[in-house]
This record gives structure tokens, C-alpha cells and sequence, in this order.
């Protein structure tokens, strides 16, 4: 078969309509077959165990590119459903922490651990050196271990809203520890993520709504499984030093490094 039309773009592969019920997640050149195939295997097992996912059907190479094919989830994301219906922004920020609560289960399959994941993501960071990735690393050893499932980039726009239910997509930074350290990184997320607009009004009409969901969304999970934000702020730290190992607009990056250099 040929791929469709470009549906979405991120900054590893590309969505494209592949059938009537499916797409292909075509992943950008130089992108390893171990990525691909990581993914596929989680989000495989993940719509096994629980059924909030796409259905994950066959790893491909097209175009001298890795691929997957996985059901196509007709719906809109809760990120435009928030957007295009301000009076449902509330209700929507804390039904997010709900759908993070209902996923933070045991597993039954293989995954790495979170702390596994924060150092080797820290230790791709060019911004840190060699002497403060170790006090990170020093630092990541003390906090919990867990069993639980993360998926570790959980966020509005990685929800797919069918029929009334919540389809969760993207499980490439799946992990598997203290299901705090999911909340943290989601709480990273929402606190710091840098929209690249020009417009300054309109950048700080969208900084607004970041810190309301963000707030929203915390208090809401607090409130629900009686976490302690106590035990949630620890994970900030390597979360944010773990998050410049992504492309991130240079303004997202000052503000992790201000709140990075604060500790270290």
C-alpha cells in the first residue's frame, strides 16, 4: 500500500492516512528501527492490557523509512477541544488528571525504568556538564523506584477524545517507576512548554491558560489519589535537566536551566 495524505507532523516522524481505519507513523530518516519498533511493542501491549490506545498492527519500511501502522482514532484532541470551548477549559484540566490516575497501573511486560530513562536522556544534554549530570545522577538514586506504568509525555494534545472516552497516543517514552515521577514530568510540561508565536499579546494569553491547566490539573490529582506535593516536587529537578536533551525554543530552555541551576 501507499501512504495518504500528510495528516500530522512531530519531531520524529510524520502521521499519514494509510487505510479507510488505519494511519502510518513514518519516522524521519536517520530515526533507528529500534525506535520504531520500541513503540510499536508498547503500544501493542498497552491496548492488551488496558484498551486506551491505538491498536498497533504491523512494523514497515517504506521510502527507506521506519514505520508502523496503527488504528486510525477518529475524534479531536482534548488540547482542541479545550481550545475551541473555553467553558469546558476547567472541566477538561481536571478530567486530565483523572485519564493520568486511571493509567498509573502495574504491567506485565518489559520497559525501562524511569530512572534508567532520566540519565540517559540527561546524559545526551550538551547545556550540563560533566560534573553536574553526575550530581544529577547522584540525586536520581535517591528518590523511589516504583512499579508503575508511565507514559511519561502526558499532556492534552496525546489525547484523542472518541465517543466520550479518552484514547491515549504516543507511548514512545514509556517507562516504568514512581508513578510521581509521571506527574511531575506531565506538571514540567504544562509549566514550561514554550509555544514559538511571535505575538506577544497572544503568547502571554497562551502562558495564561498553561499555568491554569497546570494548576488545575495538580490540584486535581492531589485531590484524587491524596499524593503529597511534597513527594511530587523531587522529580522536578531531573525531569527538567532530562527535558533539554529534547529540541525545546531557547526561552524553554533558559527558564529549565534558571530552575536546574537553583539546585546544582
Amino acid at each position: 500500500m501507499k501512504k495518504g495524505y500528510l495528516l500530522a507532523q512531530g519531531n520524529t516522524a510524520e502521521i499519514y492516512e494509510y487505510s479507510d481505519n488505519t494511519i502510518l507513523k513514518l519516522y524521519f530518516e536517520g530515526i533507528p528501527a529500534s525506535v520504531c519498533e520500541q513503540e510499536f511493542y508498547i503500544t501493542q501491549n498497552i491496548h492488551r492490557l488496558f484498551g486506551n490506545c491505538p491498536k498497533a498492527y504491523e512494523v514497515i519500511r517504506m521510502e527507506g523509512r521506519n514505520g508502523a501502522v496503527y488504528e486510525r482514532i477518529d475524534g479531536q484532541s482534548m488540547l482542541k477541544e479545550m481550545l475551541s470551548n473555553l467553558g469546558s477549559f476547567k472541566k477538561y484540566s481536571k478530567r486530565l488528571a483523572h485519564y493520568h490516575c486511571a493509567l498509573h497501573k502495574p504491567i506485565d511486560f518489559v520497559l525501562p525504568s524511569v530512572k534508567d530513562k532520566l540519565k540517559n536522556d540527561i546524559g545526551r544534554v550538551d547545556d550540563l556538564t560533566d560534573i553536574e549530570k553526575e550530581k544529577l545522577y547522584q540525586y536520581i538514586d535517591r528518590l523511589p523506584d516504583g512499579s508503575t506504568l508511565c507514559h511519561f509525555d502526558f499532556h492534552p494534545d496525546n489525547i484523542i477524545l472518541r465517543d466520550g472516552k479518552a484514547v491515549i497516543i504516543d507511548w514512545m517514552t514509556a517507562c516504568i517507576g514512581d508513578h510521581l515521577a509521571d506527574v511531575a514530568r506531565t506538571n514540567i510540561i504544562l509549566k514550561y512548554s514554550e509555544v514559538p508565536i511571535k505575538s506577544f499579546i497572544l503568547r502571554n494569553v497562551i502562558h495564561l491558560m498553561q499555568k491554569r491547566l497546570q494548576h488545575n490539573y495538580l490540584k486535581e490529582y492531589i485531590r484524587i489519589t491524596g499524593a503529597s506535593i511534597d513527594d511530587i516536587l523531587p522529580w522536578e529537578l531531573p525531569i527538567a535537566a532530562a527535558r533539554l536533551s529534547e529540541w525545546r525554543p531557547e526561552a524553554e530552555k533558559k527558564r529549565l536551566l534558571q530552575l536546574i541551576h537553583q539546585y546544582i
